[in-house]
């Protein structure tokens, strides 16, 4: 199921689900317990022939001046995004809130504006794509590196699949690492 992170970890406590993966609140959750999993970075993406391919370093103020295209407040980091803006007292000019990267990217290329999103929605986060028509470049020097964070139910029993599929969001998450863990958070 997709959510919003606070509709996933309800989902998570409600037994909707086995585990719960988001970038927000699920830590927040007293009834979850979760685990670092991968980080990422937010990438600008625009048009091959935009301006700011020209730029070999991006600022705020060079975003600023642009009409933006990323993800609802809830969603994906953003909170990071508005607190960098908020920060050098920039006000942002978003024109189009989304909570999938597919379409910001297809805004973007119609040409509403430069997006932002999370780096795991472009192929090559550290350049220019023929494949998608739009060049990319990393923001994490403005915006910091994202943990997203996988959950699970406190006291719940964990099924084989569950153990395999953690391993395969983050092999540092092997099944014995999850267990002590989760043995841990119950003795703490």
């Amino acid at each position: 199921h997709q959510g919003s992170p606070d509709q996933v970890a309800r989902m998570v406590l409600d037994g909707q689900a086995q585990l719960g993966i988001a970038t927000e609140s699920l830590a927040d959750h007293d009834g979850l317990f979760s685990l670092p999993c991968y980080e990422w970075q937010h990438v600008l993406i625009f048009p091959h022939d935009h301006p700011l391919a020209l730029k070999s370093h991006l600022t705020l103020e060079d975003l600023v001046e642009q009409e933006l295209i990323t993800y609802s407040a809830a969603f994906t980091g953003r909170n990071r995004i508005d607190a960098a803006f908020a920060q050098k007292k920039l006000s942002p000019r978003i024109v189009l809130e989304a909570i999938d990267s597919d379409v910001i990217k297809t805004y973007v290329r119609l040409g509403l504006g430069v997006g932002i999103a999370a780096e795991m929605a472009v192929r090559d986060p550290n350049g220019s794509s023929a494949e998608t028509g739009l060049t990319v470049k990393p923001l994490g020097h403005l915006f910091g590196q994202n943990i997203t964070r996988v959950a699970f139910k406190r006291g719940a029993y964990l099924r084989d699949f569950v153990y395999r599929f953690v391993e395969l969001l983050s092999p540092k998450l092997s099944r014995e690492a999850v267990e002590q863990a989760l043995e841990n958070a119950e003795i703490g």
